[in-house]
């Protein structure tokens, strides 16, 4: 009787209770620290462990990588060159400590919360009324939140560097005749500020929906031992486990598709920002710059005149 009680409430339990926040100390209705908050740790404790001591072997002399090492120096790379350059051309070096922050927090918060910790945590520290700690911060819209006004802040203080404030107001006509400006500037007045809010919402939909689809799935399974006994539950339970472990497999992709999303849109609303006018001439005649700005084509062509002329 007692096992058939505990079945039945977890069945009517709500699946949203595996995926919003809960309070780990509170008092007087204030969460003073909670189940995200520790994940955030966590992930930013993760990095702070992880990537100094890549840098410190660099900084030692070893500058071929080795075990795990190629695997975040392979990201780091592929982050770097194929994903900010394109965008940002010889501004890349300035933005990419930003960037690259910004895209592994998102990644080791997103994977932490596909982790089952929960009970693991629950036994041994006995928080929150038995919870363990668990949870995906990224699924929270506040931190989402958080994370695009930041990078909010980081495209607006950019394009005012680099373009002062006139060249910056400009961008409000979008490249339109001034008697255009009552109706362009309220539409790109509203895009500045629906690009934070879009990074918010799709990084926290996307991470909330397929931990709640997981939830429900798995709530099949002792939903279905009460209603059709234990040869139904062993057949829905097999289905149920089975899709589980497939959307697992599809949410582990999700985690590295969202924060590169994520950070391949900083990167180009940065871009869109700094670009200076002229700059689109250059880059239509230049693939490449190099560190101080000069195109690389341009250096060899010379470097090749220069030979030429030495040997006439």
């Amino acid at each position: 009787m007692l096992e058939l009680v505990n079945i039945t409430t977890l069945a009517a339990a709500n699946p949203l209770d595996h995926v919003v926040d809960h309070p780990i100390l509170q008092s007087n209705g204030w969460w003073y620290l909670t189940n995200h908050m520790i994940m955030m740790c966590v992930s930013a404790g993760l990095m702070l462990l992880i990537f100094p001591a890549m840098t410190k072997r660099y900084r030692s002399g070893e500058w071929v990588p080795t075990g795990s090492r190629n695997f975040f120096e392979a990201i780091l790379i592929y982050m770097r060159d194929d994903v900010a350059k394109p965008l940002l051309g010889h501004d890349t070096t300035r933005y990419m400590p930003y960037l690259w922050t910004l895209f592994f927090f998102i990644l080791f918060t997103n994977l932490l919360g596909l982790l089952p910790i929960d009970l693991i945590t629950g036994k041994l520290l006995g928080l929150n009324h038995g919870h363990g700690i668990y949870g995906t911060a990224t699924a929270n819209f506040y931190v989402t939140a958080t994370l695009a006004i930041i990078t909010f802040l980081v495209v607006q203080i950019s394009g005012l560097r680099a373009n002062g404030i006139g060249g910056w107001a400009k961008h409000f006509l979008g490249g339109a005749p001034w008697y255009i400006a009552p109706v362009m500037i309220p539409v790109e007045f509203l895009g500045m500020l629906i690009k934070p809010f879009a990074l918010a919402v799709r990084l926290a939909a996307n991470m909330t929906a397929g931990h709640i689809l997981l939830a429900v799935i798995i709530g099949f399974v002792p939903a279905a031992f009460v209603g059709l006994g234990t040869a139904g539950g062993w057949a829905v339970g097999v289905v149920s486990v089975i899709s589980a472990v497939a959307i697992n497999c599809l949410e582990l992709f999700v985690a590295f598709l969202q924060a590169y999303l994520f950070t391949f849109l900083t990167a180009l609303f940065i871009s869109q920002m700094i670009t200076h006018e002229h700059d689109d001439h250059e880059h239509d005649a230049h693939d490449e710059a190099d560190h101080h700005g000069h195109p690389v084509v341009a250096e060899v062509a010379d470097h090749k005149m220069a030979s030429k002329s030495h040997q006439m």
